[in-house]
């Protein structure tokens, strides 16, 4: 019974290691678990059945954990769940040739405090100097400082 249960203690610490890479990548409790399990199950290996035991134990662990490794890497799995995507947003860039202080326009979204207004077609972000501002209440450009569009209520 005794190398029974340390055998399946290493293939659970095994399994473990593979529910980590694939279920839940990064270092968490899972992978943890596995490497501790896989671990106490050679300790337990050289100490109740000698080190020829123990030596077999560790080379199978090693071997299957660096196969695994290096199937992960070569089959390119990686690429599968890492995040590879470039972000295309824009900051609110203001032109001051359409938008100056002292223009008026709607609400286009509650302000609360910052929301978007409509300027004579033009959609902007807006932060509201009144606090909150309801939707479709008519605002008029108090200030534009570093591409902000300070608005209050008329």
């Amino acid at each position: 019974m005794g190398a029974t249960l340390w055998i399946l203690l290493l293939f659970f610490g095994l399994a473990l290691v593979l529910v980590e890479l694939f279920m839940f990548p990064g270092t968490s409790v899972v992978g943890i678990a596995g490497f501790v399990a896989m671990v106490y199950g050679t300790i337990r290996i050289f100490t109740d059945f000698g080190t020829t035991a123990g030596w077999i134990a560790l080379a199978f662990v090693l071997t299957v954990c660096t196969g695994l490794i290096v199937w992960f890497v070569r089959t390119k799995y990686w690429k599968k769940i890492t995040l590879d995507e470039q972000l295309e947003a824009k900051v609110n860039v203001i032109d001051e040739q359409k938008i100056k202080v002292g223009d008026e326009g709607n609400a286009a979204s509650r302000l609360a405090p910052t929301g978007h207004a409509s300027f004579a077609g033009e959609m902007v972000e807006v932060q509201s100097m009144d606090g909150f501002i309801d939707q479709k209440t008519p605002i008029k450009v108090v200030k534009i400082e570093n591409n902000k569009v300070f608005v209050v209520a008329l």
